[in-house]
C-alpha cells in the first residue's frame, strides 16, 4: 500500500513529514496516533497505513483491512472485501457557503465535498473529504484497495 502512495506522489518516503492532509499513518504525531487507535479497536493483524485529515475532528484511516471514518458522529468502517470502487465526488462544482453560486471546482484545495464509496452490494456511502490534492490523492491511492478486497474475500 505504501508503494501505491509513494508512486502516486512520485516522491521518496523521506519527503513526507506526517503533517500532510493525506499521509502515511506512522509519520503522524504519536499523540494523534494514540488518539485514533484508541477509538478504532483494530484487530491484532490489522495495521494502520494512511490517514486522511478531513477536519480537526474527522479522519479517514486506511488500514490493511478497511477504511475507517472517525468523526463527531462516531466510527464507520468499510472492509476492503465489501468495497467495489470509488464513485467519486458527488459534485464537480463546489458551492460557496455564503451563496448558492458555484465557487470553485473540486480540484481546488481547501474545500470539502461528499465522496462516494461503492460497496459490492450496490450501496454507496458518502463521506465528506477534502477537495484538491489531498482528496485526489486519497481517491487515486485507495482505489486499489478493491484489489486487496478481491484477493482476500471470504
Amino acid at each position: 500500500m505504501e508503494h501505491w502512495f509513494l508512486h502516486y506522489y512520485g516522491k521518496e518516503r523521506a519527503f513526507f513529514s506526517g503533517n500532510e492532509d493525506f499521509t502515511l499513518f506512522d509519520l503522524v504525531s504519536e499523540g494523534l496516533q494514540r488518539g485514533i487507535l484508541a477509538q478504532t479497536g483494530l484487530a491484532e493483524s490489522e495495521k494502520p497505513v494512511f490517514l486522511l485529515k478531513c477536519d480537526n475532528a474527522t479522519f479517514i484511516l486506511n488500514t490493511t483491512h478497511r477504511f475507517i471514518r472517525i468523526g463527531g458522529s462516531g466510527i464507520e468502517s468499510v472492509l476492503y472485501s465489501e468495497f467495489a470502487q470509488h464513485s467519486g465526488y458527488k459534485s464537480i462544482r463546489l458551492l460557496s457557503k455564503e451563496t448558492t453560486a458555484a465557487a470553485k471546482g473540486i480540484k481546488t484545495d481547501g474545500y470539502f465535498e461528499e465522496f462516494g464509496l461503492r460497496l459490492r452490494s450496490g450501496e454507496v456511502l458518502y463521506w465528506s473529504i477534502p477537495s484538491g490534492k489531498p482528496g485526489f490523492a486519497f481517491w487515486n491511492v485507495t482505489k486499489k484497495c478493491e484489489l486487496i478486497g478481491r484477493k482476500y474475500q471470504p
